[in-house]
């Protein structure tokens, strides 16, 4: 698996517009995106996390690549303090409920 993150640093101003902005064009996206694991988004204002895992790193890139950042970066302008700070991850080892058991 393959878990990438994209941290968002709103103005106090932006915070709770940017917040739906990103539930609107990134979530509803990624919904529907081949090889999406799980997507995750959370909050502690005026800062944001974003969290999607994939089944592999191809199915991320893919879903890069529609463009949805792009669009997302566009409407965000003025509600952030810095630009969006990515980062990669990879899963060593997961426990939850759903799963049964940790690997």
């Amino acid at each position: 698996m393959y878990t990438a993150t994209m941290r968002y640093n709103f103005t106090e101003e932006g915070f709770q517009e940017g917040c739906a902005l990103w539930k609107t064009i990134v979530f509803n996206a990624a919904q529907k995106a081949p090889g999406l694991v799980r997507m995750q988004f959370l909050t502690a204002q005026p800062t944001a996390l974003a969290i999607g895992t994939w089944k592999d790193k191809k199915h991320a890139e893919d879903f890069m690549k529609t463009g949805v950042f792009k669009e997302l970066k566009d409407a965000l302008k003025g509600k952030l303090v810095s630009e969006p700070e990515p980062e990669l991850w990879v899963l060593e080892s997961f426990w939850g409920e759903s799963s049964g058991t940790g690997r």
